[in-house]
């Protein structure tokens, strides 16, 4: 390894002059990645160094660049191309160690942060004096390419976030943040590469999942502040259409894999209609990815919910058994996720037509009241207003409240009687709700919180109320119940003890041990 004294002086002498023989210095620098490559350790010791020399390079090809010495064909006479050729194929085996770095070092460092600034200024030079003529608009796609391959094959330890499924890969943000979020052409040339690359990449479904989003998920595409990262590009970045289309291929294949984590599934689907489908010609090719979504179970289910309804209701695609699978999704667990609020929104949606027949909208009923016998406060005071809605929307369930055929018993049929609902059944249909009653409501009357016992009491009087804002009770918590509580104004102060005492004993020196009484069984 090369001193930073023997790095500045090769730099300052093929920087300010143009003696060939200390050209000879170029391959000790450029080789001098071996032994890094060779043995990740060295890196802890010699980082700095190594950094050193990716600047010095740099600017010594920025100015090989300047002199022409990179372009073969604008040599005089054959030895001066020979000489250039030569120039050109250390410059390449340089670029090619910079891809090394960034692609084979396993945890984080500065150093491949520099590697990839440098390669993204040998880019920037390449538009310039790589062009088939002078002044032509050229844009190094290949060199972008190549980048790309080791940007998706650079893995750290701990390199997906588990909260979003995302790439927290240093080397791979700092490319996003800097170079693709700020400017068009470059991402319009990353979204074209990447239609042929992203098949290619060895790397697993989660991995390229994880770096696709960390690419694609913001709201920067074809915003007008952008920038053009190299001189003159050319003029198929104007293509709309085209850089649509390219984004919408991607999309497509990455939502195609196979072994997505599911916060990968929620990120995606939380961002579906705002950064996904405004890409898609046809977003009925997002079927297949919804339907697969929907079979997921749990979040995932919830989350892919109202895509697939927007596909059925826009596109009169079908699903079979939505409403099954939507039944199915009323579990106990759904009651304390926080996407609570999110599948209730929807659920009023589904449940608004008319058309439904009473047995299944009395079964959506009659499980959610079940549900509510074990459900935290807060996912009560969300299912009771739902379900006096769904009454009113359907008055053929109002039988589930008031069964004349059940008053008119005699009281020993009464004391006889049997939930004839299937809580096990799967199928709405199937359930023999109808012909149940809503005795959870009424045990929830004697609830220990006083809003639930209050908000349940409705169904006891007239149904005169129009329905409920279900938007105001949505998003209670524990933690909203309890400030509610805490913050409301009392009418009528409680009556406190008159007299005040200091402590709960005497304390005066008197006191005998026969003045304490014993607690038996303490």
């Amino acid at each position: 390894m090369l001193s930073k004294e023997e790095v500045k002086g090769i730099w300052k002498a093929i920087s300010s002059g143009n003696e060939r023989r200390h050209y000879n210095s170029l391959v000790k620098l450029v080789h001098g990645y071996n032994e890094l490559l060779e043995n990740n350790g060295l890196l802890e010791t010699y980082e700095e160094d190594f950094r050193y020399v990716t600047i010095a390079l740099s600017q010594i090809f920025i100015k090989l660049f300047e002199r022409g010495q990179l372009m073969p064909h604008l040599a005089s006479n054959a030895n001066e191309k020979k000489f250039f050729e030569w120039c050109k194929k250390v410059y390449l085996n340089y670029k090619a160690k910079l891809l090394a770095v960034i692609e084979s070092l396993t945890e984080e460092n500065s150093l491949s942060l520099d590697c990839l600034d440098s390669y993204m200024k040998m880019l920037h030079y390449e538009s310039i004096y790589w062009t088939s003529k002078p002044n032509s608009p050229f844009f190094p796609n290949k060199t972008l390419r190549s980048l790309l391959s080791a940007l998706f094959k650079c893995n750290y330890v701990a390199d997906i976030d588990l909260k979003d499924g995302q790439s927290n890969n240093p080397v791979f943000e700092l490319f996003v943040e800097t170079y693709y979020k700020k400017n068009f052409d470059i991402q319009f040339y990353t979204q074209s590469e990447l239609q042929t690359l992203l098949p290619e990449i060895q790397v697993s479904d989660q991995i390229k999942m994880s770096k696709w989003l960390k690419l694609s998920n913001h709201d920067l595409h074809s915003a007008p502040e952008l920038e053009i990262f190299v001189s003159m590009p050319p003029q198929a970045i104007e293509n709309d259409a085209k850089f649509k289309s390219m984004i919408e291929s991607n999309w497509l294949y990455c939502l195609n894999l196979q072994d997505l984590s599911t916060n990968q599934y929620k990120t995606v689907l939380l961002v579906f209609h705002k950064r996904i489908i405004p890409w898609f010609h046809q977003p009925t090719k997002l079927m297949d990815f919804l339907t697969d979504s929907y079979d997921q179970g749990g979040i995932v289910s919830i989350l892919s919910l109202n895509g697939l309804f927007e596909l059925m209701r826009k596109f009169n695609l079908e699903y079979p058994n939505f409403y099954s699978k939507l039944y199915q999704l009323l579990t106990p667990e759904l009651m304390h996720v926080k996407y609570r609020s999110r599948f209730f929104r929807l659920l009023d949606t589904f449940l608004s037509s008319t058309h439904l027949s009473a047995q299944l909208v009395s079964s959506f009923i009659k499980r959610l009241a079940r549900l509510s016998i074990s459900a935290p406060p807060g996912a009560i005071v969300s299912i009771v207003p739902f379900v006096y809605n769904l009454i009113r929307k359907h008055p053929t369930c109002m039988i589930l409240l008031h069964d004349p055929e059940y008053i008119n018993c005699d009281s020993s049929k009464k004391q006889e009687y049997k939930d004839p609902f299937n809580n096990e059944e799967t199928n709405p249909e199937l359930t023999n709700a109808i012909s149940s009653s809503l005795w959870e409501l009424e045990s929830l009357m004697n609830h220990y919180h006083p809003n639930v016992a209050t908000l349940v009491k409705i169904f006891k009087q007239p149904f005169q109320k129009l329905s409920y804002n279900i938007e105001d009770f949505l998003d209670w918590s524990y933690d909203s119940l309890l400030q509610a509580e805490a913050n409301r104004r009392l009418k009528i102060q409680p009556a406190l003890e008159f007299e005040q005492f200091d402590s709960l004993f005497e304390t005066n020196n008197e006191t005998s041990a026969s003045t304490f009484v014993p607690l038996v069984k303490w």
